[in-house]
């Protein structure tokens, strides 16, 4: 589901974002994971997943981000350590450990897509019972509850320029201009050229 290019690549891109989530709330984890764009956030990714704060509905997009549905075409057991790439075997196997058990946040259809999660219901029930060498738990297949993210405007990447700066830098999904005036001046531009376009 991610894209293989990345635009924007610095060293410690990574290592700035788990800085900023570090001590946050859960809600701009969940935030943060939505706006993951590219297969090189999957480290990232596989860091909050090992969190033992990180919320079920972080868990449950990441599931679906991971298109579990391929994982039973030819399934194989988990391994013991999951590459970061591999963010479907790390959410079962955080889970059959005791992760995720906290579900304050509310698992939108962005999250799960409601036509994966019939497909991945579909091939369950068209193997064998115990035929699979792991186990999808019956709540990743039907995350009901929680509350809509609400994430305050302190640690909003889009409103905070030092958080825009370093989301931007990992290339995470945040406006291309930094807020504040410099996106209004962008945003002046676009209009003038599209009125220009017109006519």
């Amino acid at each position: 589901m991610y894209s293989t290019r990345r635009k924007h690549d610095q060293p410690n891109a990574d290592l700035s974002i788990r800085h900023v989530l570090k001590g946050a709330p859960q809600d701009l984890w969940l935030d943060t994971i939505r706006r993951a764009k590219y297969a090189s956030h999957n480290t990232l990714i596989s860091w909050m997943l090992s969190q033992p704060e990180c919320d079920f509905a972080i868990a449950v997009h990441a599931f679906y981000r991971s298109n579990p549905a391929k994982h039973l075409d030819d399934p194989k057991p988990l391994p013991a350590h999951p590459e970061p790439d591999d963010i479907f075997s790390r959410v079962l196997i955080q889970w059959d450990i005791g992760f995720y058990r906290t579900h304050r946040l509310a698992v939108e259809e962005r999250d799960a897509p409601l036509r994966q999660i019939a497909r991945l219901n579909q091939k369950i029930i068209a193997r064998p019972r115990g035929s699979l060498p792991f186990q999808v738990p019956a709540r990743f297949l039907e995350p009901k509850g929680g509350t809509t993210l609400s994430l305050p405007a302190h640690l909003s990447p889009t409103a905070v320029h030092n958080i825009w700066k370093k989301y931007a830098d990992a290339g995470l999904d945040v406006p291309a201009s930094a807020p504040g005036l410099p996106r209004q001046i962008a945003q002046i531009k676009n209009r003038f050229l599209r009125r220009t376009e017109r006519h």
